[in-house]
């Protein structure tokens, strides 16, 4: 039986097993990268064949390289790419050294970017990007970090329009609505 995303390949970045989950019930197959133990991502006994998963740090622009290329490999295109920028600094703005501030933006910007990046030349017309962002921020430097991921949102929406890429930052919540009535143009 056919689903909404049968024959998809969603791309989907750590700390997103129920994601995946939801995606691979509409039909999608997954590459799926984390940068702990990617073990609990492991594929679906009913479709061990389908899913590729990786641990690798985002971080990192050749562990990047490394999981686009399987990605490339193995599927030959993306069709929804799945960011995640949801750690929290889980505390006051005075709190955070400059250490802590500059992971937070690697972690929930960077990362993204990075991997937005080098995954485009594997989507076409038809394909999106759904950045997941933190559902409410606690302190300010989550707050704009979040801002940050969803402006980058918005102008990337407009600057990859004429590609036809959809671009949208979504609190998982939100995510779930959207994969269960059907993401634009996939």
């Amino acid at each position: 039986m056919a689903t909404p995303l049968t024959g998809r390949v969603a791309v989907i970045t750590g700390g997103s097993r129920g994601v995946a989950e939801t995606l691979r019930a509409q039909g999608a197959v997954c590459a799926i990268c984390d940068r702990g133990n990617a073990a609990p991502h492991a594929r679906d006994r009913e479709r061990p064949h389908d899913d590729l998963v990786m641990t690798l740090d985002l971080r990192d622009p050749m562990a990047v390289d490394v999981f686009a290329t399987a990605v490339e490999e193995r599927y030959g295109r993306v069709d929804i790419l799945v960011t995640s920028a949801t750690a929290t600094t889980a505390v006051p703005f005075e709190s955070v050294s400059a250490r802590a501030e500059r992971a937070l933006i690697e972690d929930n910007f960077l990362q993204v970017t990075g991997l937005i990046r080098r995954m485009l030349p594997l989507m076409g017309d038809g394909s999106a990007i759904v950045n997941l962002v933190q559902d409410e921020p606690c302190h300010a430097l989550d707050a704009a970090v979040k801002a940050a991921v969803e402006s980058l949102s918005g102008s990337l929406a407009v600057e990859l329009a004429p590609r036809g890429v959809s671009v949208m930052a979504v609190t998982v919540e939100q995510a779930y609505q959207l994969w269960w009535s059907g993401i634009p143009s996939v």
